[in-house]
C-alpha cells in the first residue's frame, strides 16, 4: 500500500504523521502483509517451542471471561509454557500490563494464519464463543478445546457452536445432561468433566467492615439478544436495593455484571442510579471489579439472576435467592435444576424482599435440596485441595499428547 501511495506526487511532501494516517486508512481498503505483534522477547523463549495457547477475542468489557482462568493458566504455564492470542489492541495492552504471559496480537486474518503457520501450537483453548473463534479453527494442526467461562442455564451454553471444537471441558453431570438433552446431533465423548477449576485458589480478601448481616446482589447483564436477557435490574433491582438500604438492617454489597447496560439504555441508567444510591449510604459497598468468588466467604446471603455465578456460589453452602426470569428459556427440554437450590422470587415477591431475606437467613428453606444439586453442578471434587485444577491441567496435557499421536498417524497416510 505504501508503495502505491508513494507514486502520488503529493504523498512524500506530507509530514510523516499524516503519511502514517493515510497508510492506515489505505490498509483498510487494500490487503497488505502484516506480522503479529508479540512480547515474546521478554519471555526468554522461542515461540516455536510453545505448544499451548489461549485464544481470546474480547474487548475490555469481556476480560472477566479469561481473567477468572488466570490462576489455573499460571499453574499450567509452570508445566508447559502457554501464550495468549488476542485480536483487539486494548486487550493486548491490558494483558501485557496485568499478566506475565506471552501475549500475541493478531489484528488481521493474515496475521493469525501467519502466526499459526510459523509456530507449533498443539492445543488451543477458548473461554467463549466469539465469532472470530471460527477464524482460529483454521489451524488444522492443533486440537481445539472450549473451556468456557462459567456454567449457567442460559441457552448460549448449549448451542451447536460447541460442535466446532475437538473437546468441550465441562464441570459435572449437570453440564453433560444439558448438552445431551438439547443438541440434536452430538458426540458426547467430546464433553470432558473437569469440575470448576475457577473456584480453586480463590483470592482471599478482607471481610466487610460491618457487624450486620451482609447481602450480595449480583445481577447479570442483558445479554447479546433479548432471549438471553436474564437481568433483574429493570424489573427487580431498584426496588430491592431501596428496601434493603432504607431498612438499615443489613449491609448490601452490589456487584453488577461488567457489561450491564451495554445494550439496553434503560438498564444502564438503573445500574447507574443504584450505584449512586449505594455510594451515598454507609450500609453498602459497590464493587465493580475483581473475582466475585472472593466475596462469598464474607457474605451471609446472595441474590442472583440466572447466571454462572450462582452455580459457583453453591460451593459455600449458604442461602441463595434467585430472580425468576426462566420463561426466557422456553423450548428447553430440560428443566433449570438450579431453581431447586435457591429461593425463587417473582417481580411481585421482590416487593417484600426484606421478609424473604429474613426467612432465608433463619430457615435456609432449600438447604437439603441444595446439597444434592451442588454435587450435580460441581461434582464431588475436593475444591479445598485444588482437585479440579489438577484434573484440568492433566486433561489439557493429555490433549496435547493426543495431538502428537494424531499428527504421526496423519503422516503415515
Amino acid at each position: 500500500m505504501k508503495e502505491f501511495l508513494k507514486k502520488a506526487i503529493f504523498y512524500e511532501k506530507l509530514p510523516a504523521s499524516i503519511q502514517e494516517k493515510i497508510a492506515f486508512i489505505g490498509n483498510k481498503l487494500f490487503t497488505t502483509k502484516r506480522t503479529a505483534r508479540c512480547n515474546f522477547a521478554v519471555a526468554n523463549i522461542s515461540l516455536q517451542d510453545i505448544e499451548l495457547a489461549v485464544y481470546f477475542d474480547g474487548g475490555l468489557g469481556l476480560l472477566y471471561q479469561i481473567e477468572q482462568w488466570f490462576n489455573q493458566l499460571e499453574i499450567l504455564d509452570e508445566n508447559k509454557k502457554i501464550l495468549i492470542v488476542t485480536r483487539i489492541l486494548p486487550t493486548y495492552n491490558w494483558l501485557l500490563k496485568n499478566t506475565k504471559f506471552i501475549i500475541v496480537h493478531c489484528r488481521t486474518m493474515d496475521d493469525l494464519i501467519g502466526f499459526y503457520d510459523e509456530n507449533n501450537l498443539k492445543t488451543i483453548l477458548y473461554v467463549n464463543h466469539s465469532q472470530s473463534n471460527f477464524q482460529s479453527l483454521i489451524n488444522g494442526k492443533a486440537l481445539h478445546v472450549h473451556i468456557n467461562h462459567g456454567e449457567s442455564d442460559k441457552t448460549s451454553t448449549i448451542t451447536h457452536q460447541s460442535q466446532a471444537y475437538d473437546y468441550v471441558f465441562i464441570s459435572a453431570q449437570a453440564a453433560y445432561d444439558k448438552y445431551n438433552l438439547n443438541l440434536i446431533k452430538k458426540d458426547m465423548n467430546k464433553f470432558i468433566k473437569v469440575g470448576r477449576p475457577q473456584v480453586d485458589n480463590v483470592q482471599q480478601i478482607e471481610p466487610f467492615d460491618t457487624n450486620k448481616k451482609v447481602i450480595l446482589y449480583a445481577p447479570t447483564w442483558e445479554g447479546t439478544h433479548e432471549s438471553m436477557n436474564f437481568s433483574s435490574l429493570i424489573e427487580y433491582g431498584l426496588s430491592m436495593v431501596e428496601q434493603i438500604v432504607n431498612s438499615n438492617e443489613y449491609f448490601l454489597v452490589y456487584k453488577p455484571h461488567p457489561n450491564s447496560g451495554s445494550r439496553n439504555k434503560k438498564l444502564f441508567n438503573i445500574n447507574e442510579e443504584i450505584q449512586n444510591i449505594l455510594n451515598d449510604s454507609s450500609n453498602s459497598e459497590v464493587i465493580l471489579d475483581g473475582d466475585i468468588n472472593s466475596l462469598y466467604p464474607h457474605i451471609d446471603i446472595a441474590i442472583f439472576d440466572n447466571s454462572a455465578v450462582a452455580i459457583d456460589y453453591l460451593i459455600v453452602d449458604k442461602p441463595m435467592i434467585m430472580t425468576d426470569l426462566f420463561y426466557k428459556i422456553e423450548g428447553r427440554l430440560d428443566k433449570p435444576t438450579i431453581t431447586g437450590a435457591t429461593k425463587m422470587i417473582t417481580a411481585d415477591d421482590s416487593k417484600d424482599i426484606l421478609n424473604i431475606i429474613k426467612n432465608e437467613l433463619i430457615n435456609d428453606t432449600v438447604k437439603i435440596k441444595r446439597d444434592e444439586i451442588s454435587k450435580y453442578f460441581l461434582g464431588e471434587y475436593d475444591y479445598s485441595k485444588c482437585e479440579s485444577t489438577e484434573l484440568f491441567i492433566k486433561k489439557v496435557l493429555e490433549v496435547s499428547d493426543e495431538r502428537d499421536v494424531l499428527i504421526k498417524e496423519l503422516d503415515k497416510l
